[in-house]
């Protein structure tokens, strides 16, 4: 895994997942030429990019590779329109055209493949309708679903409450405590840290177990 911050509006966690020279890129936010940079710097072949979600910090630097643009079935209404991925409230253009992209749509469950190993898609509705996070070995690609300490919003367009809590208390449970989290962003976390420390998670977590 390879990391890199990129700076814009909202600064995001940009994350190569790799193996051997391939790799996939996780949520290319801004700075398009840095990223492109960043990547023949390290010798590396794209297979693709996969969006966590459709918001606009994730998603403005798409095309920077000619390569499919991976995301959830729901969440490309989020990615197409500008005030859903909140391009128009920064009053900012879209700066790729959308019929020159290469877009996959993906559900929970789907897997890629990368040197032999699965990427599986976990689809965490909540922040919006079609919030996925990756899973590659122990790593755990998590956007804006869960961060460290906290978690995303739900108060945007397609987001709701009782869908993340959902999500998250899921998401937590079915993972082991070593898997490496890492979010769009802050900090990377663990899910043992998480499922220990995460008010969100321990609050929601309760509420859901009492009204079973």
């Amino acid at each position: 895994m390879k990391r890199i911050l990129l700076d814009g509006p909202i600064p995001v966690n940009c994350y190569l997942i790799e193996e051997g020279q391939s790799c996939y890129v996780v949520d290319p936010g801004f700075e398009k030429e840095k990223l492109a940079r960043f990547v023949k710097d390290l010798g590396l072949e794209v297979k693709g990019i996969l969006l966590t979600h459709g918001h606009f910090d994730h998603m403005t630097a798409l095309d920077a590779f000619d390569v499919p643009i991976y995301l959830h079935e729901e969440e490309r209404v989020i990615l197409q329109d500008t005030y859903k991925n909140g391009l128009a409230y920064y009053d900012l253009e879209r700066p790729y055209d959308l019929k020159n992209l290469k877009l996959i749509s993906l559900k929970g469950g789907d897997c890629l493949d990368l040197g032999g190993h699965p990427i599986e898609v976990i689809h965490t509705p909540g922040h919006t309708v079609g919030c996925v996070c990756y899973k590659y070995k122990n790593e755990l690609y998590t956007g804006d679903t869960l961060f460290r300490g906290t978690v995303g919003r739900w108060d945007f367009p397609s987001g709701d409450l009782a869908t993340l809590q959902a999500s998250l208390v899921d998401l937590i449970d079915s993972q082991d405590p070593e898997t490496m989290v890492y979010p769009a962003h802050y900090d990377s976390s663990t899910i043992g840290h998480e499922k220990n420390t995460n008010d969100f998670y321990l609050q929601w977590k309760r509420i859901l177990d009492e009204d079973t």
